[in-house]
């Protein structure tokens, strides 16, 4: 089992992406209400993909080394699906974020959708991860 400073660590990469994840959604609620330009609503979205992907997917091979099997499968679906969704980019694209293609009302929506669905399973993931915490915490101070 790991020790309280790696659910730290886990707490801290949550919190980050958490932080990301909130900065999407006030970025599409700016295109939503033309607050800003596609361009540079992409170019912000876009420059949060990979580093959120690679953070994600470090983070998580972490809970294969130390056999948190529970957490790892709770991660392997977002992983999955971040895999995914980067390959589906086609060649010419900006990136995961187009702006030919965000206007489009149902693309918006779609964005806008799979931003809340990532929000919901990092606040989910951050409770237990302080949970995860909460409990070595205690194993520590038991032996």
């Amino acid at each position: 089992m790991a020790g309280p400073l790696f659910f730290v660590a886990h707490l801290v990469s949550s919190a980050i992406q958490l932080f990301m994840t909130i900065y999407s959604i006030i970025t599409l609620s700016d295109i939503e209400c033309d607050y800003i330009n596609a361009q540079e609503c992409c170019k912000r979205l876009n420059q949060f993909v990979l580093p959120e992907m690679v953070l994600h997917t470090f983070f998580s091979t972490l809970f294969l080394f130390t056999g948190n099997w529970i957490l790892l499968a709770l991660n392997l679906p977002l992983i999955a699906w971040h895999i995914v969704r980067y390959q589906k980019v086609s060649k010419g694209r900006l990136g995961v974020y187009d702006p030919t293609e965000i206007h489009n009302r149902a693309n918006l929506r779609q964005f806008q959708r799979e931003v809340y669905a990532k929000l919901g399973f990092h606040l989910i993931m951050f409770f237990l991860y302080i949970y995860n915490l909460v409990v070595a915490l205690v194993t520590m101070g038991d032996s």
